[in-house]
């Protein structure tokens, strides 16, 4: 008995259908509107609050490796050579130089 292939359904685009709209074009999320008390205009909500698009822009505060990386007393455990060698004269230890 011989089987027979089936043929291959098309996906996606070649079947014919739409192109899928993207981003914003898809209708994206419904701003929420209120009344201008001073214009009788429905205007954004976020327009409403007295404070300017503005308000609290402006530049990011800076985290981490974006500070400037390690600075050289970390590397020696936070203490820099001067502090660990009075450190270690106190605990009795002699530090040589290396």
């Amino acid at each position: 008995m011989v089987m027979k292939k089936k043929p291959m359904k098309k996906k996606g685009m070649a079947r014919g259908g739409a192109m899928k709209k993207k981003g914003m074009a898809r209708g994206g999320a419904k701003m929420p509107m209120s009344k201008d008390p001073k214009t009788g205009k429905m205007v954004p909500a976020f327009a409403m609050d007295g404070k300017g698009k503005m308000a609290k822009g402006g530049m990011m505060k800076k985290k981490g490796m974006a500070k400037g990386g390690m600075k050289k007393g970390y590397a020696a455990g936070g203490m820099t050579v001067p502090q660990l060698r009075s450190a270690a004269k106190a605990k009795g230890y002699k530090i040589m130089k290396g």
